[in-house]
């Protein structure tokens, strides 16, 4: 039976995400970075990743990465992003492009409380130009080094927590989720399949959250070091 402690921790997720907040990969195909970007967007309260992949070389999510997000984020996959993107700009987003254009801006100037859809682009290439078409901003991380760009997938979590920032600051965090956003989460996690209620998770959890029945662990693997000898030994 799901446990009080478990109702508040779901409950507190759902109504923390970002709905009007999506993040779209161009052409992404290494499985590490793929999983890494789920795994932040469910960090920061990002529940939905846009995949167009690399059809020349199909990868899969790699749970030793993604910790199990893929469970919790949508991984909406599509083959025409730029029919996607131009469809949710008829929806009221704006759509930004990690792209050192010639009029890209500092992605921390922007203002991130709006409804976004930030792309990132292929690991080698960057974004493609039919896709910068539709692109309503061009964003820039600075570098000050001699190296010019980030990983992909760092450059993701870099730009993903800037917006969490923002949206924090401005309260975001602390909305009340509508009852057809629980609704729609509440499938997605299949939480019915768990026996779990809809009644539970249409109310924002108030107070802490209940205590564990179980032991505190950090959830480090134990191990043992290897005994170093003395050198007289």
């Amino acid at each position: 039976m799901p446990t009080p402690r478990r109702i508040h921790r779901i409950s507190s997720v759902i109504h923390t995400r970002q709905p009007d907040l999506a993040i779209a990969l161009d052409g992404v195909h290494d499985q590490h970075n793929l999983s890494a970007v789920l795994r932040t967007a469910d960090a920061t309260g990002i529940g939905h990743v846009i995949w167009y992949p690399d059809w020349r070389k199909p990868e899969k999510v790699n749970p030793e990465v993604s910790k199990g997000s893929e469970k919790w984020v949508k991984l909406e996959i599509v083959d025409d992003l730029k029919t996607r993107l131009q469809r949710m700009k008829d929806e009221g987003y704006k759509i930004a492009a990690t792209h050192m254009a010639a009029k890209a801006v500092d992605f921390r100037t922007l203002d991130w409380t709006q409804p976004w859809v930030v792309v990132m682009g292929n690991e080698q290439s960057g974004c493609s130009n039919e896709i910068l078409e539709v692109c309503d901003e061009n964003v820039f991380l600075p570098m000050y080094g001699f190296v010019q760009s980030l990983n992909i997938s760092v450059a993701a979590a870099v730009t993903m927590y800037e917006i969490q920032r923002q949206r924090q600051l401005a309260g975001m965090y602390d909305r009340n989720m509508s009852e057809e956003t629980v609704e729609e989460l509440f499938d997605q996690w299949k939480l019915g399949e768990q026996k779990y209620e809809k009644s539970q998770f249409f109310k924002r959890p108030s107070g802490p959250m209940p205590e564990s029945s179980m032991p505190h662990s950090d959830g480090r693997a134990v191990r043992k070091l290897p005994k170093i000898k003395a050198k007289d030994e």
